[in-house]
């Protein structure tokens, strides 16, 4: 048996869920992964997966030798890359998830700037407003916004994400503007539902304590460029992050209320695996990142 090779066909199981899309990533027979896989098996004498006939899930052993397997390969393609480099910046993809929140007003206007400086780089971004699983979906690290709760990751808290209310011109001539949380007794608001199935609590910073208010809705929404757009169609009052919305405030399409009662600001973290043979290109791209958005912050306030 071919270890290596073995250990490739196992990561991309583990990856793809299943075999069956492990032989198509690689293009090959399921036969010939399921071959691969028992034999790995038998070699180490534990069992990796518990398998069903739609899914295989790694057992807590299968996941720890997963997490040393993609540090192994990951560090054979950085010798590989090392001795191929032309460049000094290290060679190859980085797959990482992102909201759009932080991905569209934030990195992508940047990204020309950071590719020219890393030519060898190939970034893969994931638009995604709800929190990935690094491990199903094959991820180098994710950007998270709020608290991070998942166990097993390593989280670098790059800054803040500053939140405030804003209301369309056209619903304040119909509803009035609120000034004071009093006032929202006589106002609607976009709702918005968390991954969770939770809806997205009014909260309010009240003198020196934040305070959650109840606020009527017509309309619920799970994706924040629809929660913008209600917005601006004068659906209800929203809450989003001064980066997206103060662009609209500008323009006149948007206006801040209640200035004098801030949300409770959310932390921006880069998430990842804890794994000290992480490729020398993800580090790149996290260092990019944290002095990006500390850079934005600097502009903001």
């Amino acid at each position: 048996m071919d270890k290596i090779s073995a250990m490739k066909v196992y990561v991309k199981v583990v990856e793809s869920t299943s075999f069956t899309g492990a032989a198509e990533v690689l293009h090959t027979s399921v036969a010939s992964v399921t071959r691969m896989v028992q034999a790995l098996e038998s070699d180490l004498g534990v069992k990796l997966l518990n398998r069903t006939t739609r899914r295989s899930k790694p057992t807590d052993a299968g996941l720890r030798y997963y997490e040393r397997c993609v540090g192994l390969l990951r560090n054979l393609d950085e010798m590989d890359a090392d001795a191929q480099a032309s460049r000094g910046s290290k060679r190859g993809r980085i797959r990482v998830s992102m909201p759009s929140l932080v991905a569209k007003p934030i990195v992508i206007p940047e990204l020309p700037k950071f590719l020219a400086d890393n030519p060898d780089i190939q970034l893969d971004i994931s638009i995604a407003d709800q929190h990935s699983d690094l491990i199903e979906e094959g991820l180098d690290c994710a950007v998270r916004v709020g608290p991070v709760i998942e166990l097993g990751l390593v989280a670098k808290t790059v800054g803040t994400y500053k939140t405030l209310t804003y209301a369309s011109p056209a619903y304040i001539q119909a509803y009035g503007e609120p000034f004071t949380l009093d006032d929202l007794s006589d106002h609607i608001g976009v709702s918005y539902a968390m991954k969770s199935g939770r809806i997205r609590s009014w909260e309010f910073l009240e003198g020196n304590e934040f305070r959650t208010v109840s606020l009527k809705s017509a309309i619920l929404v799970n994706d924040a460029d629809t929660d913008v757009a209600c917005g601006l169609a004068g659906l209800g009052l929203i809450q989003g992050g001064t980066f997206i919305l103060d662009a609209h405030v500008r323009s006149g399409r948007l206006n801040k209320v209640l200035r004098d009662y801030p949300s409770n600001p959310r932390p921006v973290s880069v998430v990842y695996m804890p794994n000290q043979t992480r490729p020398r290109r993800v580090d790149i791209f996290i260092d990019w990142l944290v002095d990006l958005y500390s850079t934005r912050l600097t502009e903001q306030s």
